[in-house]
């Protein structure tokens, strides 16, 4: 697998931090632009998994953390920044360890973790505003498929986790294609 063979020097995870983040915050503020604050695809996210599975543990976290740190600057900081930007470096750096041989696999890898993630981080979020761990995880799922707490978009979760999984999965065959044929 071509990412073995990268050299881990500190200034090559650096670069690759610094290049993936700035990808996964164009790409984010390119998409809040566009259509505004509806979430239908989780860009960090993709981008710390996709830099974790090739690069390491170092960079996926790296990127999952600093996407959302810099691009929630421009959007809006709250502690939604730490969950989410913790909970995505968590991820990223656990795609480390993914290299399924088929696409099949990739795309539910990616589409369980992007939903994990969701969980995770409404579920965090509602019990840091105040609600018990129990109505946390029922609002946390249920949002994912009914507009609850303030939501207005039915499926907006399993839509998504499949936009993210589907874009992670068109990425790595690209990039994974080019690099093992060069």
């Amino acid at each position: 697998m071509f990412y073995e063979k990268r050299k881990k020097s500190l200034s090559n995870v650096t670069a690759q931090i610094g290049i993936w983040t700035a990808l996964s915050v164009v790409t984010r503020l390119g998409k809040h632009l566009l259509v505004g604050p509806i979430q239908f695809i989780n860009l960090p996210l993709l981008f710390a998994m996709l830099s974790g599975m090739l690069y390491g543990a170092e960079v996926g976290m790296g990127v999952g953390f600093l996407s959302f740190l810099v691009s929630d600057s421009f959007l809006g900081l709250g502690l939604w920044t730490i969950v989410d930007g913790g909970t995505a470096g968590l991820l990223g750096a656990l795609w480390s360890k993914v290299w399924p041989k088929s696409r099949l696999l990739l795309f539910i890898l990616a589409y369980l973790s992007t939903f994990l993630y969701d969980i995770a981080t409404s579920c965090t979020l509602y019990m840091i505003f105040g609600l018990s761990p129990m109505e946390a995880i029922v609002i946390g799922i249920l949002g994912l498929f009914i507009p609850v707490a303030g939501g207005g978009i039915f499926a907006i979760g399993p839509t998504t986790e499949a936009a993210t999984a589907i874009t992670l999965l068109f990425i790595a065959d690209r990039l994974i294609r080019k690099n093992t044929l060069s």
